[in-house]
């Protein structure tokens, strides 16, 4: 079973095409499929579209959110429903084309556990393909996960891989970096790319700067969030040894040679800083322990490729 889990905000004038194309390809696959809408509070009759196919085709589901939630809670939510081993997702602005389907699951075939796109020639105005190209630089040189188009929505992925993965915010353009830190093996692939037909893009320039603040998010949860004090740790050492060299100058430099150091401006700022420096320690010790007693009981922090033997 296939999964196709596409978000969809404002894009009636492409859903049929794109459910049709989406048909044609897979009969030539072969698979059983499934197509699973996910209507992200639309207002220009796209509900009505996707209603109607759900009610003329067996195998095409949907769910429709109250509001606009986002593109992560849309795929969130398309994950969690998705029935199939093997899960796609795509834009349904026909920016991605279906018949890249096979060379996906061919590259799944190979052993890889998410493959992504790479849109080549990308039919986007300059205005959007130079931050991204920046984007997609720094995100590579940052994460350690050397892509060329982290922002491709055309994604193919083992279902293993999205049950491991919570999405929130924005991080949906970084569920290959997630993956890899998970352990997954990731690939790339060009795709091709069409000019959009219909309507407009639902992203501007802000969408790369919130995206920039993302990827430290994730560069922090990836590395960091069972072990905080790693983190706060050299921060609150940094802060509290400029305070100590600050009070030592003070102290050998000036005290003892006679000179009053209580009306000093440095003394104020060396106090500041190791207090902020033993705050932010503190801070790191009470995370630490917020981490080893909670009990979770959503998603592990370790990725399991296998089990052999049975439980006795």
């Amino acid at each position: 079973m296939i999964s196709f889990v596409i978000p969809i905000y404002n894009e009636n004038p492409s859903i049929e095409t794109l459910h049709d194309r989406i048909q044609k390809v897979m009969e030539t696959v072969g698979d059983d499929f499934e197509i699973l809408f996910v209507d992200d509070g639309s207002t220009d009759g796209s509900v009505e579209t996707i209603q109607n196919l759900t009610g003329e085709h067996a195998g095409t589901r949907a769910i429709f959110f109250r509001r606009n939630f986002g593109k992560s809670a849309a795929l969130s939510a398309g994950f969690r429903e998705a029935a199939g081993e093997i899960v796609f997702t795509l834009d349904g602005d026909l920016q991605d084309d279906p018949t890249e389907i096979p060379n996906f699951l061919a590259k799944i075939d190979e052993g890889f556990d998410l493959v992504t796109g790479w849109k080549v020639d990308r039919k986007d105005p300059l205005e959007k393909r130079l931050p991204s190209r920046l984007f997609n630089a720094v995100t590579s040189g940052i994460s350690g996960l050397k892509l060329k188009d982290y922002n491709c929505g055309f994604k193919c992925y083992r279902k293993e891989v999205i049950q491991e993965i919570r999405l929130y915010g924005e991080l949906h353009r970084f569920v290959p970096f997630l993956a890899f830190k998970k352990g997954f093996r990731v690939a790339e692939i060009p795709v091709k790319h069409h000019a959009r037909k219909f309507g407009s893009s639902k992203f501007g320039w802000e969408r790369y700067i919130r995206g920039f603040f993302d990827l430290f998010t994730v560069v922090f949860i990836t590395n960091y969030v069972t072990r905080p004090i790693h983190f706060l740790g050299p921060i609150s050492l940094v802060l509290f040894l400029m305070g100590a060299g600050i009070f030592v100058y003070l102290f050998f430099g000036r005290w003892l040679q006679g000179i009053s150091i209580g009306t000093s401006p440095l003394l104020i700022i060396s106090f500041f800083l190791m207090g902020g420096g033993i705050q932010v320690f503190t801070i790191g010790l009470l995370a630490e322990l917020v981490v080893h007693n909670r009990e979770r009981d959503d998603i592990p922090n370790y990725s399991i490729r296998d089990q052999r033997g049975e439980n006795r």
